[in-house]
């Protein structure tokens, strides 16, 4: 049973991300600038300080100028936050969940001033139980101390605790300090029935250790259609991707992998379709899923993605999955960046 719901601030209650990255750019100058890809690649999510670190080790920046910038920064920060106003959407939720009896807290990267300062600009400061900033604890994210700290003031255990998180070190902490997680991609997506939803999987035993990465525009493709002779002459009576591997078929075990939620696209043989119920078993392992059938083996991978043409949006991502692999990865991460 959930009783601490924790909220992550920038891009979760607040789209201020561009806020703290011009901020800092201007702090910086012209020299030391970053530009938005490397913001997204390597610094989005770190503390100031981590940030000025890494740019004395990268671009030189001298280590004498750290607390002039710093400084400035937070300053310009501050200015630029104050033109925040009450968010109804936010408000209502945070009623809602009053009234639900959960306790609230805001666990942030960012200076104790920052926290105040949006929390107040948003009109939610009064709904908070607990404010942890960076300059309350010695390890910021992705370190799980902030949110060890927030669940033990609160008098909960981890297995008591939602977080609400959305850049990859957050997500990181979160899952490190063994709590559920709910993964956003924006502050958009932190609704009063995201936040349910998630509430009534938990109490099911539905909740994922890793949240998976969302994006219904995002095309996977997976082609399957191989002839799999090396498995055959193996011995194996299945095709390939339903070789049973710990108790699963190994197309599952590939899918689950991935951890994506998107518009999966499988290309399979015409045989094994209709022998093996095929549109059954990928609808259940991805519901709504696209099955395509080619008739014979063709040259290779290439032309067998080019079979799916048709049902892929060019304007949209497009991701290319193996369907015998298995990668050490984070999901989240690798699509945030």
């Amino acid at each position: 049973m959930i009783k601490l719901i924790i909220f992550d601030l920038d891009g979760v209650l607040v789209e201020a991300k561009n806020i703290h990255y011009e901020a800092l750019n201007e702090a910086l100058g012209e020299k030391y600038e970053i530009s938005w890809n490397e913001h997204l690649s390597t610094y989005d999510g770190l503390k100031t300080v981590q940030k000025l670190n890494m740019l004395s080790e990268h671009k030189g920046l001298p280590k004498n100028k750290h607390s002039d910038i710093w400084n400035t920064k937070q300053k310009l920060t501050v200015q630029k936050l104050k033109n925040l106003e009450p968010c109804s959407k936010l408000i209502d939720i945070m009623i809602n969940l009053s009234q639900a009896e959960y306790k609230i807290a805001v666990c942030s990267n960012s200076i104790r001033k920052t926290c105040l300062t949006v929390l107040s600009k948003l009109g939610i400061m009064e709904y908070m139980d607990l404010v942890i900033s960076n300059e309350d604890v010695q390890n910021s994210k992705p370190h799980p101390e902030m949110y060890w700290t927030a669940i033990s003031k609160m008098g909960c255990l981890p297995e008591e605790t939602l977080i609400v998180e959305d850049s990859p070190y957050g997500l990181l902490a979160a899952s490190r300090s063994k709590s559920h997680v709910l993964r956003v991609k924006n502050t958009q997506e932190v609704t009063l029935d995201n936040i349910k939803n998630k509430l009534t999987q938990i109490n099911k035993g539905q909740n994922m250790k890793s949240p998976a990465w969302r994006d219904e525009t995002l095309n996977v493709l997976i082609p399957m259609a191989g002839a799999g002779s090396r498995f055959e002459q193996a011995g194996y009576t299945f095709p390939k991707p339903l070789i049973d591997v710990r108790n699963k078929p190994m197309i599952q075990v590939v899918v689950e992998n991935l951890n994506i939620k998107a518009n999966f696209i499988y290309i399979v043989q015409k045989s094994h379709r209709e022998k093996y119920n095929l549109d059954t078993l990928l609808n259940l392992i991805t519901p709504n899923c696209k099955v395509i059938e080619v008739n014979g083996i063709t040259e290779g991978a290439a032309c067998t993605a080019l079979l799916a043409k048709e049902h892929i949006n060019t304007d949209a991502p497009l991701f290319f999955a193996n369907s015998d692999q298995f990668v050490e990865w984070d999901s989240n991460e690798f699509m945030y960046k």
